[in-house]
């Protein structure tokens, strides 16, 4: 994206530079450099316009709109000082990527009289005697309800919580000509179904649209691209990649690919024979059942395909048996349960069982979008519950997997885009086992510290609450 120039042009072009325009702006005094694509140059013109109120986009990931509002807001500072605004994100180190392209260009005195400036500015605040500010702000409601601004830029919207959000949006309701800017990439987090109804409502609401495409971004690596489609799920990959909504209605899965996952046990080419847990990576997924059933799935993973080695449903067990016939059947597996069984896992953990929670308000859309990589790679297996001619055991085994197919064909989305919740105690079960292999645990430490006897103090140990004391008052 960048774009070199000896210092003597700089200076040549400073004096022939119409301050006016982002896009020149951009090209002279932007760190890094950048020469704005088309799609880039629209958005940055129009943040500077002050007709247009209020904005949307919804781009690919490094499609540079977040340096594009950095570069604008700078724009609008050097033409008029007295602009105040307001940068929020999900936390406030997102924020921060803004900032820190919109900060080396106010220092610079080239481009703002340095008198201008109120003292030097911090991490987080740049204030002009003018009057205007530039301020990123913490993701707390109490923070976002504070102030008025003319400017407010939601980066990364979907990150942003919906309370938030409601927060902030008034903070320009008594500016004289109040701008709010809404950029993100439809990721499928906590505020996704807020921002694609702007998008998809933007006339209506009164929001002008922006995206460009990849094509557009010259900055790219082309050849990245081509390898990412084998890291990541189609879904994922239509988001982040290219930009574009993922159609999250009917099948969660293709139903095709599931039942090309399935195979044959009694060929060993396609279903090996399991190793000890010691030997490759297991994994056992639990879904506890408290009006439906229990449901436990075990995982081995052999070489990076995942086999399903078994699916046990406990339609009316109970829980204390549940416990002890993982202790007992799979005394060396890693337990990955539903979060919402607090209790139960934590009895569990008593009884010497490894026992990891799993978050699915969290980690649902990623652990999805794994099993949907999987599938789309052919890295994980099931046995058939309806192989041919199978005589009685091979048909036993087998149809253990039954309710576990039947679930996963029949698994889909409601009308918000969200998993439905009726028959997926199986696929519950898989989705927690499928935890460990979404975020592998980084090896262990060579380096272990001594254990010490326990009358001996730590030479770690700090006493923070004495430490306090000890310490002055601060003056506020």
């Amino acid at each position: 994206m960048s774009k070199s120039s000896s210092p003597e042009l700089s200076k040549f072009f400073a004096g022939q530079i119409n301050l006016s325009d982002p896009v020149s702006i951009a090209l002279l005094y932007a760190r890094p450099e950048i020469d704005p694509s088309p799609g880039q140059a629209q958005y940055m013109r129009d943040i500077c316009d002050p007709s247009i109120m209020q904005l949307i986009a919804k781009v690919h990931r490094g499609a540079g709109k977040t340096i594009c509002a950095a570069i604008s807001f700078a724009t609008l500072h050097r033409l008029d000082p007295t602009w105040r605004i307001f940068v929020h994100s999900g936390s406030f180190s997102q924020a921060r990527y803004l900032y820190n392209y919109y900060r080396p260009m106010i220092l610079d005195p080239e481009f703002m009289p340095q008198d201008w400036i109120v003292d030097e500015p911090t991490q987080s605040l740049t204030q002009f005697k003018q009057g205007g500010s530039m301020e990123i702000l913490t993701a707390s409601e109490r923070r976002s309800r504070g102030g008025h601004v003319d400017i407010l830029c939601l980066d990364e919207a979907v990150l942003i919580p919906k309370n938030l959000i409601d927060a902030a949006l008034p903070v320009v309701r008594t500016s004289k000509r109040p701008k709010r800017i809404v950029m993100s990439t439809a990721s499928p987090k906590v505020s996704l179904a807020w921002f694609l109804h702007i998008w998809q409502n933007a006339e209506e609401l009164g929001f002008k649209r922006y995206e460009w495409p990849p094509e557009e971004c010259h900055w790219l690596h082309g050849k990245e691209a081509e390898f990412a489609k084998k890291l990541v799920d189609s879904e994922t990959y239509k988001i982040e990649w290219l930009g574009e909504i993922a159609e999250r209605k009917g099948r969660v899965w293709d139903p095709e690919l599931i039942r090309k996952a399935l195979v044959d046990i009694r060929k060993v080419e396609v279903y090996p024979r399991p190793s000890k847990p010691d030997v490759t990576e297991w994994s056992l997924g639990l879904d506890w059942g408290f009006i439906h059933p229990t449901v436990i799935t075990v995982w081995e993973k052999q070489g990076e395909t995942l086999y399903a080695r078994d699916c046990r449903i406990r339609p009316e067990t109970a829980l204390l048996d549940i416990m002890q016939e993982i202790k007992e059947d799979f005394p060396r597996v890693p337990v990955y349960a539903d979060a919402s069984g607090v209790h139960e896992n934590d009895q569990l953990q008593k009884m010497g069982v490894k026992v990891t929670s799993v978050n699915f308000g969290k980690d649902k859309d990623a652990l999805i979008g794994h099993v949907r990589w999987r599938l789309e790679k052919g890295l994980i297996k099931i046995p058939d519950p309806n192989p041919p001619n199978p005589d009685p055991d091979t048909l036993a085994e087998c149809r253990k997997y039954y309710t576990l197919v039947e679930q996963m064909l029949a698994y889909s989305y409601d009308e918000k885009g969200k998993p439905r919740k009726v028959n997926d105690d199986a696929v519950d079960s898989m989705l927690c086992a499928m935890k460990p292999f979404l975020h592998p645990p980084s090896p262990p430490s060579l380096f272990v510290l001594p254990r010490l006897p326990p009358f001996y103090p730590s030479p770690y140990y700090r006493d923070e609450g004495r430490e306090r004391f000890m310490q002055k008052p601060r003056k506020e």
